[in-house]
């Protein structure tokens, strides 16, 4: 997603490094058990790897955990953090009741049933979540993918936008990750982060609501949740990129 971050970033004289997660696109997939720590010491080995001697990340939608989990294992050099409408624990905020059969994957990886968990999560990818897209090509099954979103009938969006369906279509391994690690691998821990950390929420969010910005907010120290009225889940991660930057680079200093 770094094609739709870069012109914000030009603008601010930012260098944009896009990461992509584990078993997404050319990134390779994680085997053991899927924690969020694994993936943030991956951020902080490429870090190295580039000579960054000070870093900043940001993270939109499901990479806001994994942002997160970068500043949580590499507090010395990650000096500014951004989540834009980032999901949060879900397993531990939402009614018991929702979520039955990826909570049952769950249980399975507590039990320590890594593969179980692995084939009933990659069962719900690609057979319930995924299905109806699996079952569309072309124009269809993009605009199935965009749903509302306020940027659909840009060209130049739409394009970035089928290369990630495709990816994300793609990459199987990388959903069941994301799921598993997201539900059962909040291993890090968050009152390690010194970094300013700005987290952006919109107040009609139903997929990653202000209840998951508020619970970043109480565990990192230096956090500010900026609530933006009348806005869901697309538009707070399509409509604030510069503004998002803007700030970063500000607490950065």
């Amino acid at each position: 997603m770094g094609k739709l971050w870069h012109p914000a970033a030009a603008v601010a004289g930012a260098r944009l490094i896009s990461v992509s997660r584990p078993g997404y696109g050319g990134s390779t997939a994680i085997i053991g058990r899927p924690t969020l720590s694994v993936a943030g010491r991956d951020v902080a080995a490429l870090a190295t790897l580039l000579g960054l001697e000070q870093y900043a990340v940001v993270g939109s939608s499901g990479g806001g955990p994994f942002a997160v989990a970068a500043a949580a294992v590499d507090p010395q050099r990650v000096r500014a953090l951004g989540v834009v409408a980032g999901s949060g624990p879900w397993r531990e905020l939402a009614d018991p009741s929702t979520e039955p059969a990826e909570r049952a994957c769950l249980a399975r990886l507590d039990e320590g049933d890594l593969a179980g968990a692995r084939a009933g999560m990659r069962d719900l990818v690609e057979n319930v979540w995924q299905a109806g897209l699996r079952e569309l090509d072309g124009d269809a099954r993009l605009d199935a993918w965009l749903g509302d979103d306020p940027l659909a009938r840009d060209d130049t969006y739409r394009a970035i936008m089928a290369d990630a369906m495709r990816e994300v279509l793609e990459g199987t391994e990388g959903a069941v990750f994301d799921g598993l690690a997201l539900g059962a691998g909040w291993d890090v821990d968050l009152h390690t982060i010194e970094a300013p950390t700005l987290l952006w929420y919109g107040d009609a969010d139903e997929v990653c609501p202000v209840a998951y910005g508020r619970w970043y907010g109480e565990r990192i120290a230096n956090a500010e949740l900026v609530v933006i009225p009348d806005e869901g889940h697309l538009a707070v991660g399509d409509s604030h990129r510069p503004e998002v930057l803007a700030a970063l680079l500000k607490a950065w200093q």
